[in-house]
C-alpha cells in the first residue's frame, strides 16, 4: 500500500512541475530595472537597461557631455552605497562601458577576470594602481589592476578600453583609478585633471 501511495505522490510531483514548466509565467522574461551584478558590457556594447535611474544609449550620448561652458554635465556621486555617474540633466546614471563617458577619457568598466584573483579588499572612492603588461601574451595592449603597495594584481582592464589606454600610460600620461563600486570591482580611470574636475 505504501509504494503505490509514494508511486501516486511521485506521479502528482511530476505533474504539478511539468504544469510549472509550460505556464506562460515561466517562459516571461524577467523585468530588467538595473544591470546585474556582473553586468559588463565591452566599450562596443554600449546599452544600458531603459529605466527610472540608467540612462539609454540616446540619453547618454546627450547627456555625458561638457556643456556650452565647458564644464561636465554630470556629477559623481554616492548612490546605494557605490559611487555613480550622474546626469544633471536627468539624474540618471550609465552602466559600466559607457561610450559617452570614454569619448571624454573616462573609462568606467568592470574589471575583468577578478574571480581568479585573491579579493581587494578595497572601498568605495579608494584609488587602485594601473600596471602595464606589455609582455602579457594574450594582449600586449593589457593593463593590470591593483591595490596601491600590493604586488599582486587583482584583474585586468577590458581589451577594448586597455587599447585606448595603453599608449598614453606609455607615453606618460598621468591617470587616475577610482574605484567605483563595492569590493574594487568596479573602477573607473580618468586624466588627473578630469579625476581633480569630478574631485576624484
Amino acid at each position: 500500500m505504501w509504494a503505490v501511495v509514494g508511486i501516486l505522490l511521485v506521479i502528482a510531483l511530476g505533474c504539478w512541475l511539468l504544469a510549472k514548466v509550460r505556464s506562460p509565467a515561466a517562459h516571461k522574461p524577467p523585468t530588467i530595472d538595473a544591470p546585474p551584478e556582473d553586468f559588463s558590457p565591452g566599450p562596443t556594447a554600449d546599452t544600458a537597461p531603459s529605466s527610472q535611474t540608467w540612462l539609454s544609449k540616446e540619453e547618454a550620448d546627450s547627456e555625458l557631455v561638457r556643456d556650452e561652458c565647458g564644464s561636465l554635465a554630470f556629477r559623481v556621486e554616492r548612490r546605494e552605497g557605490e559611487y555613480r555617474f550622474v546626469s544633471e540633466k536627468s539624474g540618471k546614471h550609465p552602466s559600466p562601458g559607457n561610450l559617452a563617458l570614454a569619448r571624454l577619457g573616462i573609462f568606467y568598466l568592470n574589471v575583468r577576470g577578478w574571480k581568479n584573483y585573491p579579493a581587494a579588499r578595497l572601498k568605495v572612492g579608494d584609488h587602485i594602481d594601473l600596471r602595464r603588461r606589455p609582455g602579457n601574451k594574450y594582449d600586449s595592449n593589457a593593463i593590470a589592476v591593483a591595490r596601491p603597495g600590493s604586488k599582486h594584481i587583482y584583474g585586468y582592464v577590458n581589451k577594448g578600453f586597455a587599447r585606448r589606454l595603453a599608449k598614453p600610460i606609455d607615453s606618460g600620461k598621468e591617470f587616475v583609478g577610482v574605484v567605483m563600486g563595492r569590493a574594487g570591482n568596479t573602477i573607473a580611470v580618468m586624466p588627473t585633471e578630469i579625476a581633480a574636475e569630478l574631485d576624484l
